[in-house]
């Protein structure tokens, strides 16, 4: 039994990571997964307590994380060993690519260790203050966005290059296999890099990344220093080692290996492998002392929380930031989401919204709404627009900083407002008829004046962006769609109003386009 717990972990940790995967692919139309496709998000406790920080209320979808630290409580920090789709990807490559060097001596860590509770103690200060970027370090909104965004598309690529030399053995008919439309993200490739030097992190020492930076490990840590079930070690212990040179985390210190560190076990139970079987783990009662502690000074405590303070203030005086929607007006944000300084403390930037976007409308910011709304997401339509009967992107929001509305409410937010561009526009430049943009707003929020030239009717308009989406003036839409800074209820009789009639126009000498 004790050798087959090694390949059991192995084997739940490969089935946990495509599980993940699996909950990504069904990100999608239609969506009737009876699983949530947000569950991993929605059992991270880290995630939990700074939405509660942030937002100052708690999330009733965010509850599951609360019994994921009860087991934690219970079995010490299992979640990181068995079932991180994050730490099980960075077990493979430091297994297959990245094996750590042999040192001639043990080096101390102790830097290290105390610098993954200096980023800890940073992010709660941060998140009481409303700043949240360190979702960004989040294992679980880490791999979920890297998946969304990076290796999605690439994948789809594949698939579809791969169907035409399959197709030619299978029988003609589009229901065995046919192309998937081809998604588009804008910052995949530095997300991308953010990822491949996390995994580079294993050849400094296994599970770099998970043991010194990760705040959600950081939590379990503090956690499992209570943990009831524990190592114990017999008398029969030879020293021989193994155990220390086993030991994916260093819990077990070289110069007393019958002791270990209770707050790092990940209880893979490598240790177990024991060749004269003095190691076993029972139950116990919880206290606070362990062994091979980090010394935290009061300095570095002080020096963690001036940091947070500091930093938040500092980004939430950046210039590219405002209080209603940022100086950017093309910064377009999902029907639903919370007001824009909530919105950027809130959101996780996992990338569940821009996967499950039907129309590929939703892209994730840069610098575009400042540091504090990195990853967040935001409506571009000259990629995409947002579809009228869609409200999936607040239905898997985990934190619920896109609101899970109705489609009767969704329909009637203004989300922003279409401006015609005159120097662009093929209608009121060369005077040729063009009535794309009022054929294709369902909205009935563009009219045709006299001349049959296109007006955005502002009271109508939902700023859904199929107007400049779907202008065929090459570049830069003749028709642009900014935002209106505090999304707004438009009146019921204003958006369902019969569709205007465009007056018939005498002027002479007109071509269509």
């Amino acid at each position: 039994m004790r050798k087959a717990i090694p390949y059991l972990r192995r084997t739940i940790q490969a089935l946990s990571f495509f599980f993940l995967l699996y909950l990504i692919i069904k990100t999608a139309f239609p969506l009737e997964l009876k699983i949530p496709v947000d569950l991993y998000l929605r059992l991270d406790p880290f995630i939990g307590i700074i939405t509660i920080l942030t937002k100052k209320a708690v999330i009733l979808r965010m509850l599951p994380a609360v019994g994921v630290l009860l087991v934690v409580f219970i079995f010490g920090n299992f979640f990181c060993g068995w079932f991180c789709p994050m730490g099980s990807i960075i077990d493979f490559f430091d297994r297959i690519l990245f094996r750590e060097r042999k040192r001639s001596k043990a080096s101390n860590d102790q830097a290290f260790r105390r610098l993954r509770y200096g980023i800890f103690i940073f992010s709660l200060v941060a998140g009481v203050m409303a700043f949240q970027v360190m979702y960004v370090l989040d294992p679980i909104s880490l791999i979920t966005r890297t998946l969304v965004i990076a290796f999605y598309p690439p994948a789809i690529f594949v698939f579809n290059t791969l169907v035409p030399q399959v197709q030619s053995f299978l029988p003609k008919n589009p229901f065995i296999m046919s192309t998937i439309p081809m998604p588009v993200f804008k910052v995949n490739l530095l997300i991308f890099v953010f990822f491949i030097a996390i995994l580079a992190l294993g050849t400094v020492r296994k599970r770099f990344w998970c043991r010194y930076l990760c705040p959600l490990g950081t939590l379990f840590s503090i956690v499992s220093r209570f943990r009831i079930l524990k190592r114990f070690v017999t008398e029969d212990c030879t020293h021989c080692l193994k155990c220390v040179k086993e030991c994916p985390v260093g819990a077990i210190p070289e110069a007393r290996p019958e002791q270990y560190r209770r707050q790092d076990c990940l209880s893979c139970f490598k240790c177990l492998e024991c060749p004269p079987e003095a190691v076993s783990f029972h139950f116990g009662l919880p206290h606070w002392k362990t062994a091979d502690g980090v010394d935290l000074s009061r300095r570095y405590v002080l020096g963690s929380l001036g940091l947070g303070v500091v930093s938040a203030l500092i980004i939430k005086a950046n210039p590219l930031q405002s209080e209603s929607g940022l100086k950017n007006n093309r910064l377009i944000r999902p029907p639903g989401s919370l007001p824009e300084e909530q919105f950027v403390s809130v959101c996780t930037g996992c990338g569940e919204c821009l996967k499950v976007c039907p129309n590929n409308a939703l892209q994730s910011t840069l610098l575009e709404a400042g540091l504090s709304g990195l990853y967040t997401p935001r409506l571009v339509p000259r990629i995409g627009y947002c579809e009228e009967f869609c409200n999936f992107c607040g239905r898997i929001c985990p934190t619920e900083a896109i609101r899970p509305i109705s489609i009767e409410e969704k329909r009637l937010l203004q989300m922003g407002i279409a401006h015609v561009n005159k120097t662009r526009c093929i209608a009121w430049d060369t005077e040729k008829i063009c009535l794309v943009c009022n054929e294709q707003c369902s909205y009935h929020a563009i009219i045709g004046d006299d001349k049959k030239r296109p007006i955005v009717k502002e009271e109508k308009c939902t700023g859904c962006g199929i107007c400049e989406h779907k202008c065929p003036v090459d570049g830069e839409a003749a028709i642009v769609v900014y935002a209106s800074g505090v999304q707004k209820k438009l009146k019921p009789e204003d958006v369902n109003n019969n569709k205007t009639e465009v007056p018939a126009s005498p002027t002479k000498n007109e071509n269509s386009f």
